[in-house]
């Protein structure tokens, strides 16, 4: 059975079947014990045998069938192969001959091209020739019967010929165009022809310029390149225009004349600035409307040319106008007067005495003003006109600057990504003559004698609020931070500052306002915050003392106390004695009748003297406040003036005005920078005079109401039981004396101001009652009690400031500890346990928190 399943078996041609069938042959001869096994063996093998035989037959006659097909599909692929390849023979014969007739056709072509080209430029030079000798005859011709015109066009068109030289100096032309006629070379009698025409052209041109015809002029004009006369064009054309302005300058200038003739047109606001416009309308009209006829005739980068001339007339024009302006004006004389002025001020100020109260009422009136005497004859009114004419003027100068650059590089094909001068602006006359003669300088010298003069004089015209409708209890709300009590002087240098703002930031000179910004920092440094505000507080300050309260004010007349003819003192207080003093009214509780009728009239004196000065104390204090409100108003306006006016609200404005390199974004940080001292130097005053307030006013009164705070039973325990756990008759006393004393304040000063004064509240609330807190014996129960009466006053005192309640973080957290159970504690170290130091971001440090434990006197030991 294997045998067969073997035989019958697709794979019995393998090899491996049959090494493994030779195998098994092999172990059954040695097994053969019998002749039978051995003939039965036999049989099997030769069985076996046959039918390997009989296989490997029909194996070799399927492999010869099979290579007998791919024979025969050999032969017939050879056979199509020797067709292919025959054709392809063919083919390449074929293409071989092609390629021979392409390259002669080529060649033939090349050859064709190359006669074309030659007879195209035979033909083009025999065109030129002709055209050349047409237009020398046409020329001829047209000149002697006076058609320049049309000379001038077959000139042109002569001169348009390319190769024209060439064509003109050949050796052809030289022999077929000269004729009976014209016996000339071409380049002989073209030149003179032009030479001809150029001179006709140019008397034609003066002609009709002093004719003032304008079509002559402009037909010559385009006339001029045709002959190959571009510079000259150019040249009588800019000459032309300069007449132009120099003509219209006369006008305007003979206009001034006979203004100095009639006193009411020469003082006329912004007379020169005007004339001085009208002069760069003139200018820019020319540089707009001409360049069409330049563009056309010659070329748009020609026009530069004329723009360089241009500028040199308007230089020397605009020259003559600021000339006759400084004249005019007097503006040398001013100068001196005001620098004459300075020298006397700045004398008088490094001599004058410390202030004082009288030297305080000396120097508001401007009758005793040892200066005013050299004071510039100049009026207020005429020197602010002179101020705006001047910076029209350079406002005028520096949007021609501006519209001059711009069309210069049009005109240049120039793309620069920022504006630069051109060469003709910065070798300009007129901006030298601005820098060189002390033009820029004189504007600054009057801007800043005006601002100082105006600032002086609403010094002398002072005005302060009336304050006792906002001294009350009841807090008056304003949703304008601006509706506070402020001097007038402030409201009045406010309008001073954006005036000059105006002129300066106009003018478009980058050395005005980089210049004026430094003096606006002196400015607002000596003459607002030392010389005015810092001198009103000093000599507010001798009247403010700790026994002075605020409240209204009620001027006491003192017709009420001596005679009816007396004359009574309403409005600003009287000097004091220093030996005097609001609390003199408490010297009447010594009065007695004894030695009265020989003191009586010394006694009447002193106590209306007590009087009158506890209300100048009283009205010192309101303008004191007034004065705080005005150094914050000027904080504000400062931003206003600088940054948000110019920066923010206008963000184009200094790009527009100072277009020129960076002097924008220059400006723009020095501003910022400027502002930033200003505002520095104001807060650091600000600070000085709010901490003597609180010094001098509220610290005591403060230091009255919390005495009486936080004691519970002796000043230096806090022992609570039940029946006083819930009185908080203290709190609630000092709830009500912080409201009146306060809330006079909150309504007066500006929320900044009062921010800054409640901060030295709170400052010294926290040292005060830090220092109490340390001295303190609390129980359980009291410390419970202690933390509600704690919360409550820090609740009170910051209710008008949030944010102040971080200053109360080291009281809370002694309360906070004192609240703590004896097993919150290490018995160790006496500090608080690890789990309670990690939740609390403590500011009190390891012994503080021991030290505060041994506070509690019910602690465990």
């Amino acid at each position: 059975m294997e045998q067969d399943s073997y035989l019958n078996s697709p794979d019995s041609i393998d090899s491996n079947r049959l090494a493994k069938n030779l195998a098994r042959y092999d172990l059954l001869l040695r097994r053969i014990s019998t002749v039978s096994q051995v003939n039965k063996l036999r049989d099997i093998i030769e069985k076996d045998h046959a039918a390997h035989v009989k296989k490997l037959d029909q194996y070799v006659n399927e492999s010869q069938s099979r290579h007998n097909r791919q024979i025969r599909k050999l032969e017939l692929q050879r056979t199509d192969l020797t067709v292919s390849l025959t054709q392809f023979h063919d083919t390449l014969s074929v293409v071989n001959k092609t390629n021979s007739q392409a390259q002669n056709i080529h060649d033939d072509i090349e050859t064709v091209e190359v006669e074309r080209c030659l007879v195209k430029q035979t033909l083009q030079y025999v065109t030129d020739i002709r055209t050349l000798k047409n237009n020398i005859l046409l020329c001829h011709s047209v000149l002697a019967e006076g058609d320049y015109q049309v000379a001038a066009r077959a000139i042109q068109e002569i001169h348009n010929l390319p190769n024209k030289d060439k064509i003109i100096n050949s050796e052809f032309s030289k022999k077929v165009i000269p004729s009976s006629k014209i016996p000339w070379e071409p380049a002989v009698i073209l030149e003179q022809w032009c030479t001809q025409l150029t001179d006709v052209f140019k008397t034609r041109f003066i002609k009709a310029t002093e004719d003032q015809n304008v079509e002559e002029l402009t037909l010559i004009f385009k006339m001029f390149p045709m002959v190959g006369q571009d510079n000259l064009g150019l040249d009588l054309y800019s000459k032309y225009v300069c007449d132009i302005i120099a003509e219209e300058s006369r006008k305007l200038l003979s206009g001034v004349a006979n203004a100095n003739a009639d006193s009411n047109i020469i003082r006329r606001p912004g007379f020169f600035s005007q004339v001085l416009l009208h002069l760069f309308k003139i200018v820019s009209t020319i540089i707009n409307e001409h360049f069409k006829i330049i563009a056309a005739s010659y070329g748009v980068s020609y026009m530069v040319h004329v723009m360089a001339k241009v500028q040199k007339e308007a230089d020397l024009q605009a020259g003559l106008v600021l000339d006759i302006f400084n004249d005019t004006r007097k503006i040398p004389s001013v100068i001196k007067e005001i620098n004459e002025w300075n020298v006397i001020q700045t004398k008088n100020r490094s001599k004058s005495p410390p202030a004082t109260d009288s030297n305080k009422e000396e120097d508001s009136n401007p009758g005793r003003n040892s200066t005013d005497m050299f004071m510039p004859a100049i009026s207020t009114n005429d020197l602010s006109g002179l101020v705006n004419e001047f910076s029209q003027i350079l406002q005028n100068w520096s949007m021609y600057l501006k519209f001059y650059s711009v069309r210069w590089n049009e005109f240049s094909n120039l793309k620069p990504e920022i504006l630069t001068p051109p060469p003709t602006l910065q070798a300009s006359k007129f901006a030298s003559k601005l820098k060189e003669e002390h033009y820029l300088d004189n504007f600054l010298a009057l801007i800043f004698f005006n601002l100082q003069r105006s600032f002086g004089r609403s010094k002398t015209l002072e005005e302060l609020p009336q304050l006792n409708d906002l001294i009350t209890n009841t807090v008056i709300k304003t949703n304008d931070a601006l509706a506070y009590p402020v001097s007038s002087v402030v409201e009045d240098l406010t309008l001073l500052l954006r005036k000059s703002l105006v002129s300066t930031v106009n003018s478009g000179n980058f050395q005005v306002l980089s210049q004026f910004l430094e003096q606006l920092i002196r400015f607002a440094q000596n003459d607002f915050l030392v010389r005015f505000m810092q001198d009103k507080f000093k000599s507010l300050q001798p009247k403010i003392t700790s026994s002075l309260t605020l409240k209204k004010y009620v001027p006491k007349e003192i017709s009420e106390v001596n005679s009816p003819d007396t004359p009574s003192r309403v409005g600003s207080p009287m000097a004091t004695n220093d030996k005097g003093g609001s609390n003199k009214l408490s010297q009447f509780s010594k009065f007695s009748l004894r030695g009265a009728a020989a003191t009586a009239f010394t006694n009447i004196q002193s106590n209306l003297q007590a009087v009158v000065i506890d209300e100048d104390s009283v009205l010192a204090l309101h303008h004191y406040l007034i004065y705080l409100n005005t150094l914050n108003w000027s904080s504000i306006f400062c931003h206003r003036l600088l940054s948000v006016e110019i920066l923010e609200d206008n963000p184009r404005l200094l790009f527009d005005n100072f277009p020129f390199n960076e002097d924008a974004q220059i400006l723009k940080e020095r501003i910022i920078k400027s502002e930033e001292m200003i505002m520095g130097q104001i807060s650091k005053l600000q600070k000085w005079a709010v901490k003597y307030l609180f010094q001098n006013v509220l610290q005591n009164k403060m230091k009255a109401i919390l005495t009486p705070l936080f004691i519970n039973g002796n000043e230096s325990n806090y022992i609570a039981n039940a029946e006083n756990f819930e009185d908080m008759s203290l709190m609630s006393v000092f709830v009500r004396k912080w409201t009146e004393l306060i809330t006079p304040y909150q309504n007066i000063l500006h929320p900044d101001v009062f921010s800054e004064l409640i901060s030295r509240v709170v400052d010294f609330c926290v040292q005060t009652l830090e220092q109490k807190f340390y001295a303190l014996q609390v129980n359980e129960l009291g410390a419970t009690k202690l933390e509600k009466e704690l919360s409550l006053f820090i609740s009170t005192v910051c209710s008008l400031n949030f944010t102040m309640r971080k200053e109360f973080t080291k009281l809370t957290q002694m309360v906070l500890l004192l609240g703590f159970d004896d097993d919150d504690f290490e018995l160790e170290t006496g500090d608080i346990k690890e789990e309670l130091m990690d939740s609390i971001d403590w500011v009190l440090t390891a012994v503080e928190r021991v030290n505060i434990r041994k506070m509690k006197v019910d602690r465990r030991k």
